[in-house]
């Protein structure tokens, strides 16, 4: 594998500000990742629950702690599902996100 793509992790935290007002704050992190065709299976079982798989990736298992939201080439996804493959390799099967108003991506 080449790791020759780029995409941003993004991890969701919410916390009270100074006037006790719950903020959301997007940290995202940039990791090497290696883009894939989604598999005529995978696409089916995630078209039966309703999701449209538009991006898949592979991630150094290092690299991902379970993050549902990332960035590539500029668009936001969510994570659908995950798989471990050879133990130290992460498939993320994605969906596209919506921009909401809060700078948060729609859905979970």
């Amino acid at each position: 594998m080449y790791w020759k793509d780029t995409a941003e992790l993004v991890t969701i935290t919410e916390a009270p500000d100074a006037e006790g007002y719950k903020t959301r704050t997007e940290q995202r992190r940039e990791v090497f990742v290696n883009k894939k065709s989604a598999t005529r299976s995978e696409f089916y079982t995630a078209k039966q629950a309703g999701d449209k798989i538009t991006l898949v990736l592979d991630v150094r298992g290092v690299d991902y702690q379970d993050e549902t939201r990332l960035y590539h080439d500029g668009k936001p996804y969510e994570v659908v599902r995950t798989y471990t493959r050879s133990g130290d390799v992460v498939e993320l099967n994605c969906k596209e996100a919506s921009i909401t108003a809060d700078g948060g991506g729609g859905g979970t």
